[in-house]
Order: structure tokens, then sequence, then C-alpha cells
């Protein structure tokens, strides 16, 4: 897979995981909203439970205590006095002989109605007044006063009254939960007493969603107890324009991370980061050209070329030298250099004493004064190699400050070669003023040779000047016998290119050496 489509893969991976990961975020926080809510609702419903049992005693206790034996008309005010105020209560009805008599809103009864069984009786020990409670659920109660009006209502007796509540109460209370039901538990058996009929064991029998059900029960009255269930389809039908913007934001999340790994990837990929790194890391790399006398064909020396791989590739000179200038590396990139190379060369044994080693330098680090550093440094003044410090034309050259530093460089016993001449920033008293050894004739007059262009027409005169100097002179980039030959004829010293050799490691540049000594 080629490193872009890799580049591409990750933020891709990267967005798509962001993605699910805020999804689930989202689902949780969701979660956590309607499992709120649901608990929310089942502690409502318990306290009307809390509340519709506390209605029951403040009338039921109260009304028996009269001890009325017959629906008088004083019994029916007692009654309709204790209805007046009642929230849960919509009937009361007087008993005698275990027939409904009398109800608060039909008066006396023409036929008297027999009760019927409870669907449980509740007994509280822990009170006398709160024992013998008789309940039955009746989902379809027609009220003697308005038959047509249907209603769903527990009913309970206590003594010679009972109550008419209205399951509805709890309804209108603003509870958001579609599904509810409240029972009442006495051991082993349960109850339906308001709301949804078996949801309760429902909920006990089967696996739920995870946050859309809850199961509670009263802490002051036991037995009676909640389910409450919102499925996630109402929730989220419910919530649906923050489900969506939810989703919109999570989607832009996915995308604006994909985009910075992106953006990261490629920043770390960059050639300026890779390079900044590079010089810490050990991703460049030292590479040696030979230099042959164009006369006798022996290895004179040779130039050390910098190259670089990480794990990302590799980058050209090209691409590096011009990051390392802007970044103000050029004089760790140079000890770095300096370092390593001796290293390596020094431990070839096949090269002899007076091996002449050029080693390019920037020109900036001869104006900043750090060139005059090297005279510094005994590696390099008891080296057994020559050292060829090469220079490319610049500016910065023609200046009294570069003048002195070149002084001190050829003092303590290093060469002067100006590189690249031709190409740069040219000045012809440079030749006569700066201490100069060798002058190295750019690979673009040599290549012109084939053409028999300009440029190639102007190595005679080239040679004029290094004669009038008495400088030595190398020409770079020579690949064909054409090129060599004319060369020689027209006086140059020294050549190098992919004729003799093309820059290679340590390792085969000593095997290469190896061979020119045979």
């Amino acid at each position: 897979m080629k490193k872009y489509q890799q580049k591409s893969l990750i933020a891709v991976l990267t967005g798509v995981l962001v993605f699910v990961v805020g999804s689930l975020v989202l689902l949780y926080f969701a979660g956590q909203k309607l499992a709120a809510a649901i608990h929310k609702d089942a502690k409502q419903i318990v306290n009307h439970i809390d509340a519709a049992v506390s209605e029951r005693r403040q009338i039921l206790f109260p009304l028996n205590a009269l001890n009325f034996s017959e629906c008088s008309d004083e019994n029916l005010l007692e009654m309709r006095r204790a209805l007046f105020d009642a929230k849960y209560v919509v009937d009361i009805g007087f008993f005698k002989n275990n027939q409904l008599v009398c109800t608060t809103g039909s008066g006396v009864l023409k036929n008297p109605i027999n009760d019927r069984t409870p669907d449980y009786i509740r007994n509280n020990l822990e009170s006398k007044n709160d024992n013998n409670i008789r309940v039955r659920f009746e989902p379809k109660l027609k009220i003697l006063l308005f038959e047509e009006r249907i209603m769903q209502v527990v009913i309970v007796r206590q003594g010679n009254y009972n109550l008419i509540m209205d399951t509805a109460a709890i309804s209108r209370s603003n509870i958001a939960a579609p599904y509810w039901e409240i029972t009442y538990k006495t051991g082993s058996d349960s109850f339906h007493l308001a709301g949804k009929s078996g949801l309760s064991k429902e909920l006990a029998n089967h696996k739920q969603i995870p946050f859309e059900t809850a199961l509670m029960c009263s802490d002051k009255n036991t037995g009676y107890c909640v389910a409450v269930r919102t499925p996630w389809s109402e929730f989220f039908a419910d919530n649906q324009f923050l489900l969506i913007i939810s989703l919109i934001l999570t989607c832009l999340t996915g995308v604006s991370s994909a985009l910075i790994v992106d953006y990261q990837i490629a920043a770390r990929r960059s050639t300026n980061n890779r390079v900044r790194k590079g010089l810490t890391k050990g991703s460049f790399y030292w590479t040696y050209q030979p230099i042959i006398c164009l006369h006798t064909g022996k290895v004179i020396g040779c130039e050390v070329l910098a190259r670089f791989e990480d794990k990302y590739g590799p980058l050209y000179p090209d691409e590096f030298i011009p990051v390392i200038r802007k970044n103000n590396l050029t004089w760790s990139f140079t000890q770095a250099m300096v370092a390593k190379v001796l290293k390596e060369l020094t431990e070839l044994d096949d090269l002899p004493t007076g091996f002449k080693v050029s080693i390019n330098i920037f020109p900036c680090d001869v104006e900043l004064g750090n060139v005059s550093l090297l005279t510094q440094e005994p590696a390099l003044i008891n080296s057994r190699f020559i050292i060829c410090l090469e220079i490319t034309e610049d500016e910065y050259l023609d200046t009294s400050i570069a003048h002195a530093h070149f002084r001190t460089l050829v003092d303590s016993g290093f060469n002067l070669s100006l590189d690249d001449f031709g190409t740069g920033y040219s000045n012809l008293r440079n030749l006569q003023n700066l201490s100069f050894h060798q002058l190295k004739i750019d690979r673009t007059f040599v290549q012109d040779i084939a053409t028999q262009g300009l440029k190639a027409s102007m190595i005679p005169n080239i040679m004029e000047l290094v004669r009038k100097f008495n400088y030595t002179c190398v020409a770079e980039g020579i690949e064909t016998t054409e090129q060599e030959a004319m060369l020689k004829s027209a006086g140059v010293h020294y050549g190098q290119g992919w004729k003799y050799g093309r820059p290679m490691k340590v390792d085969k540049f000593k095997r290469y050496i190896a061979q020119q000594t045979l």
C-alpha cells in the first residue's frame, strides 16, 4: 500500500473511531438522561401512592370513628365533607350488613348492592387503625350518578365505608413515561392496582434494554411498588431534534479528528520536521565519491556528500539543504558530518596519508565565524588526511570577516576549494584575495561538452584563471570518455563523476579503494 494511502486510511480510521466513541458517549449520556427521567417518574408515582394511602387513612378512620349505623342525612353530610378536599377519592360509600346502601354521589340507594370479594386484604400489624383494608381493582366501573361514565378505579373498604379512588389522577400528574404499573405485593402474590397491567411481571421475567426501565417500592407503605418503562424509540422520537444536532456534532467531530490526524501525519512527514528530527535521530548518513587524477587515473581523494533517509523514505539534497539553511541548522549539520566522516574514514587502513577529504561548508558559517571552530578540533588537525573545505561562491565570501576566517583555516593546515565556480556569486577579485587552493568546475560546464555549448567553451578560460592563481582544478559530473579527454586536454587536474564511481556508503567505498590499490 502506498504511503499516501496508508496516511489516508489512518486518518479515516481515526475519524470513524472518534465518531463511534462519540456516538457511544452520546448514547451513554442519552441513557443517563432517560434513566433519570424514568427514575423521576417512578419516584413521582410512589409519592402518589403514599399520598393516596395517606388520604385513605384521613377519610376512613375518622368516618368509622363516628359509629354511624344508618345512612342518615348526618352521615351523608360527613361523607361529603370528607370528599370535598379529596384528590384521589371520587366517591364514598356506606355499608350496612355488607351491602352498599348510600354514596356521596347518589345518596340513599333504592336497591342496596352486595359487596364483592376483594383482591386482597391489607393488615398493618404496627397500627391497629390500619387493619382489614379490603382492596379491589375495578377496570370498568360505572359511577352510579353518571352511568355512562366508565372509570378505572381502585375500591378500598375499611369498616362500614369504602372509597372509589380514581387512578386517572396519577396519569394527569405530568408522568412522562408511557408505560407504568402500580402493584401491591404480599408474599409471592402481586396485585395490579393501576397503569398497564402485567408490566411489572414483564420487567421481572425478561431482559430489558439498559436505561429504559425502573422498579421502585414505597418506603412508607410496605408492599406498594411501581414499574416504569420508556422505550428508546419513544425517547428518541421525543428528543429527535436534540438527537439530530448531537449526531451532526459527533459527525463533525469525527471529520475534524480525521483532518487533524491527517494534518499531524502530514506535519510529521513534512520535510521541515523530518530534517529537524533527522539530525538527532541519525537519519542523515554520508557517502563518498572518489576524486581521480585525470593524468594517472589514481584515486587521490573523495568528496563527502550528505544523504537522508528515515522511515518515510529518502530526501534529496535539494530538498533538505534549503531546510537546513532556513532553520539555522547549518553548523549542527556540519559538526555531525565532520564527527561521523572522520570516524568512518580513519578506520579505513587502505587510505594513505595525504588522502584528500573534501567537505562542503555553508557560506553563512564562514560569515558567522563557525568555521574557525574547526581549528579547535584535534581530530581534524591531527588527521592523516588533507581536509579540504569546499565553499560555494556566495556574497558571504566577499567580506573582510570571511577573509580573516579563511586565513585562520589555511594557517591551521586546511585546504580551501571554491565550489561550483561560475554558477553563483562570481567575483574574480575573490580568486586573488582569498586563500583558496582549488577551484571546482560545476557539472553544468562538463555536461555542455557533448553539445559544444557556451559553457563548455568557457572551460579553457577557467583554466587560464586556475593557472594564473596557481590553483588545482577539479571537474565535477564526468560521465563519458569524451568529457574526460576534453577536460584532460584543457589541463584540468582532477575529476569526479559517475565514470569513476557514484557516491557510496563507507563499506562500499572501502571495497572500492581496495580494488584500486590492487
